[in-house]
């Protein structure tokens, strides 16, 4: 599903995290922090050499059955590679290596950091000395010469377009290399500029209900977090095809961005918030200045200078079209859903079907994620939630605002909602159970077209289109911290809306497209806040009762 879409992966695939922000950092603070971020990595490269991540078991529906783990072991061995007919992803098999090494980016360039030396671990010291020579001298280089060619834009074009530059930029041997050595890497450590203030619009008009910290605002943060900001940012401070990106920027914000075909949202944010419990302790500093890694050399033809100028210009237009919004709804949490005695999930599934109502007269496919690791190498199925039993209690609930909460109303639209909850729920259950019908249609599709070299007729329909142009494509990304998760729309007229229900609150984060004229997150966002409201007195009439 990933590997054979064409689209570029920045915004279409690759998803970003904000974690908690820091303090302004010193250098040496960030550099710091980059080094505990290291050698957090190499400890877990070392358990999943050892086969050591605890085998996990479902807790709820079916108790006790044990769960896949690939994708866990696939976060630091894996890369993708652009290829035609569809991508490849490169997974290295887990074992002890004498040498482990990251990538750090900055001002444009690719550093090497060996984390080994003759098999044994190099010191945190030593990794934040090199950290920050990396940084002086990238600086350096950049005042001196201007900022070098930005090869990482190349990993943002159209993966068909990328992968026919990729065999030019392959004919070099040093380019291959290169290439290698990113692929190989546990990770990416991207040492970023902060983005300017004013690089999100939002956060200048007086109708922005979003979350500051600082100077900054959560949208600005999450837009550097999924796609660096553009060629005059950080965009090129990336490798897009890497499967963990880990970007610091100096002034305390900082998160991930992470290639999604390798695993889902769960086994990428176990890892980081155990990375993030490490970062509480107390740092280790540079103790001595060390001479600073070379940064890696690109031998760039004149046809490849021009596809990395066009694929800036792609990008860039990207991001402007972008319509990015991280909105936290204060009114209460997931505390108060429970004392409904309803899942968080389900309720919050059916506020963003009465939002989506309310803006357009009618539902739309929607997508949620639900994970079926209870099977051998089980990624997602498509949890539906746009029900008819969903429909009928939106219809309701737009019909008793509009007429005034009569009790006969109220008790009407507890009755369909109750009937909402149990559809929303059942669906939930059938498709983590395997129960599902979009992994089976999935697989009867493929299957037909490599043995028959056809497709079958049900998968021409214009009504399994329809059923597929997921115009809100959600999912909910649960963290210990105070960390969020967004990615963009998976269609033009379309909304990606992630969410996060925290004890008082829940963190959504919205997208769309602003060359849709159908859509807008801001529109969306106080759609879901009178949703939310309307729900929690539609329930409180009920307690009343």
């Amino acid at each position: 599903m990933y590997l054979g879409n064409t689209l570029a992966l920045p915004v279409n695939s690759n998803p970003g995290m904000v974690l908690p922000p820091r303090s302004p950092m010193t250098l040496a603070e960030q550099c710091a922090l980059a080094a505990r971020l290291a050698t957090g990595l190499l400890k877990h490269k070392e358990v999943l050499d050892h086969g050591g991540i605890a085998q996990e078991r479902a807790t709820s529906r079916e108790k006790g059955q044990p769960l896949c783990m690939t994708q866990f072991y696939r976060l630091l061995t894996t890369c993708r590679v652009p290829s035609v007919p569809r991508d490849m992803l490169i997974t290295e098999p887990c074992s002890p290596r004498s040498q482990e090494h990251i990538i750090v980016a900055c001002k444009n360039q690719f550093y090497v950091i060996f984390l080994k030396k003759d098999g044994c671990a190099v010191g945190e010291d030593l990794i934040a000395a090199a950290v920050q020579g990396i940084v002086k001298d990238a600086t350096a280089r950049s005042s001196m010469n201007g900022l070098q060619p930005a090869v990482g834009l190349l990993t943002t074009d159209r993966r068909d377009t990328w992968a026919q530059v990729r065999e030019l930029l392959a004919q070099s041997d040093k380019n291959c290399d290169n290439m290698e050595l990113i692929q190989s890497s546990l990770a990416l450590i991207c040492m970023d500029d902060p983005l300017p203030t004013s690089f999100n619009y939002r956060a200048l008009t007086d109708n922005y209900k979003g979350h500051k910290v600082g100077a900054r605002d959560e949208t600005n943060m999450a837009h550097q977090m999924i796609h660096g900001g553009g060629s005059a940012f950080n965009t090129s401070n990336r490798w897009f095809d890497k499967t963990m990106q880990f970007v610091l920027s100096s002034d305390g914000v900082w998160g991930f961005c992470y290639e999604h075909s390798p695993a889902e949202g769960v086994a990428v944010v176990q890892l980081v918030e155990q990375l993030l419990k490490q970062t509480e302790e107390p740092l280790t500093y540079p103790k001595t200045s060390i001479p600073a890694p070379q940064p890696l050399q690109w031998q760039l033809s004149g046809p490849l200078h021009q596809h990395i100028q066009n694929a800036a210009s792609n990008v860039n237009s990207l991001l402007q079209d972008l319509d990015l919004y991280i909105y936290r709804f204060l009114g209460y949490g997931k505390d108060s859903i429970k004392l409904c005695k309803v899942s968080p999930d389900a309720y919050i599934q059916l506020a963003l079907q009465l939002a989506y109502f309310r803006l357009n007269q009618k539902l739309t496919a929607t997508y949620e994620s639900a994970g079926t690791r209870r099977f051998r190498m089980g990624r997602v199925d498509c949890i539906r939630s746009a029900s008819l039993e969903a429909m009928a209690w939106v219809e309701a609930m737009c019909r008793l605002e509009a007429e005034g909460a009569a009790s006969n109303h109220s008790e009407m639209c507890l009755e369909l909602y109750d009937k909402a909850v149990a559809k929303q729920t059942l669906e939930m259950v059938d498709n983590i159970l395997g129960q599902g019908i979009d992994i089976h249609l999935l697989g009867l599709n493929k299957a037909a077209k490599e043995n028959l070299h056809s497709e079958p007729e049900i998968f021409l329909d214009k009504a399994f289109s329809k059923l597929n142009h997921f115009s809100l494509s959600t999912s909910q990304v649960s963290t210990v911290s105070d960390s969020f998760m967004g990615y963009g729309p998976v269609v033009h007229d379309g909304y990606g809306a992630s969410y996060n229900p925290r004890k008082d609150s829940i963190i959504f984060c919205l997208s769309a497209f602003k060359s849709c004229e159908s859509t807008s997150t801001w529109k969306f966002a106080n759609s879901l806040e009178k949703s939310l409201l309307s729900m929690q007195q539609l329930l409180a009439s009920r307690s009343r009762k």
